[in-house]
């Protein structure tokens, strides 16, 4: 099989430990940039947290934000598609999450709302390495609860962060049977978007917007909300870092995010070298 289209999850995947990406990779999506492949962002972040460190990739254009919600021009800055969350189903969300102790952040358009107040507590919820990250991009405001209660705000996704793993299993059994799509993501956090869309739909998306056929596009990553893109692609590709889950699903596996693992994945599956 040719493959015309891949794309890579940031976090555990194109960024190594120290939220660095590899020159062996910028090098790699270089030549493939040059064959006229083209490669992809499909990440949690929204487009403001991709752009800051497009200076390693200037030759990735386009990114799926968000698991999947928002498909954006890079070059364009401009958002090409968003699929919001229904204000019913937040409202919902939001008022089960009354009296617990967790830190919620909602992306919206380019950019993400954070509450002023958990900024500098941001390892108390085990996002202590993004502390510098929500510093640089985030809207600050004093109530994220008066966001999450804007019917004019558009929400495509939140996160709910929580102290321990289990307190976040207590959310996920109390939001059964709710209208949206779940995905754990970090030690203790919890991501929501509308029912149906994710990494998966979101890679899809962006092949029927370049004209590429779905058999035509390989998916890289390493962690639970990769799955459905990892088998939505033609071509799914676990990095050697995997969860369990994602390298039961992958179909091939490359070596870890520190060790070259996404330049292995455009050289020999996208540039069949």
């Amino acid at each position: 099989m040719t493959y015309q289209l891949i794309a890579f999850d940031m976090d555990g995947t194109l960024l190594d430990t120290q939220k660095r990406v590899l020159p062996s990779t910028t090098e790699a999506i270089s030549d493939a940039a040059a064959t006229g492949k083209v490669v992809a962002i499909c990440t949690g972040r929204c487009p403001k947290m991709v752009e800051v460190a497009s200076d390693d990739f200037a030759d990735v254009r386009y990114a799926i934000c968000c698991n999947g919600t928002i498909v954006y021009d890079l070059a364009e800055r401009r958002l090409l598609e968003e699929r919001p969350l229904d204000h019913e189903v937040v409202s919902r969300v939001h008022a089960l999450l009354a009296g617990e102790d967790v830190m919620v952040e909602a992306f919206s358009g380019r950019g993400v709302y954070f509450q002023r107040s958990f900024i500098d507590r941001v390892a108390d919820y085990n996002m202590g390495p993004y502390q510098e990250l929500y510093r640089a991009t985030s809207t600050l405001v004093n109530s994220i609860d008066a966001v999450l209660d804007d019917p004019s705000i558009s929400i495509p996704k939140f996160i709910v962060h929580f102290r321990t793993p289990e307190a976040r299993e207590c959310l996920i059994e109390r939001v059964a049977g709710l209208p949206v799509e779940l995905a754990k993501a970090e030690i203790s956090s919890l991501e929501f978007t509308a029912q149906g869309i994710d990494k998966g739909t979101g890679l899809l998306a962006l092949a029927d917007l370049l004209g590429i056929p779905h058999d035509q596009t390989i998916a890289v990553g390493d962690s639970y909300n990769d799955l459905p893109m990892i088998r939505a692609a033609g071509l799914g590709v676990a990095m050697g870092n995997s969860r369990e889950a994602v390298l039961a699903a992958a179909n091939v596996t490359v070596a870890d995010n520190d060790s070259g693992g996404c330049a292995e994945a455009i050289r020999r599956y996208l540039l069949g070298e």
